[in-house]
């Protein structure tokens, strides 16, 4: 036995996908469609939550340095996300589009787009 948006999805010709059935059993046949996009959130700050245990100092860093993970930067035309910072900041392990890791200076990198806080990635 076929379901309403199966019936709909095969007479349509789409795929099998949330976002198809929604659209069929909201009665949707030829309306103009917006392109699927994923929300994710990152922590502005790269700490956690620490005791101050037996009178010691703090052991998290206090300065933010230039570049915070999933921060997007160019090196040599191409983009990478980074992955982290080393060597007191001067340094940025980076990952590029064939998730290999990259080290370089930070001197060799420029900043496109801060990755802290909300990000709207297209499916």
């Amino acid at each position: 036995m076929d379901t309403l948006p199966k019936k709909k999805r095969i007479e349509l010709g789409l795929e099998k996908s949330h976002i198809n059935d929604a659209f069929l059993i909201a009665c949707g046949k030829n309306q103009e469609r917006t392109q699927p996009y994923v929300v994710k959130q990152n922590r502005r700050n790269n700490r956690s939550i620490q005791t101050n245990r037996k009178g010691y100092g703090r052991s998290i860093r206090r300065k933010r340095y230039d570049f915070q993970p999933t921060d997007l930067v160019e090196k040599n035309q191409l983009i990478h996300k980074v992955k982290g910072v080393f060597n007191y900041g001067r340094w940025v392990r980076l990952v590029n589009q064939w998730r290999e890791k990259v080290n370089s200076s930070i001197k060799k990198v420029s900043l496109v787009k801060y990755g802290a806080g909300l990000q709207f990635i297209p499916t």
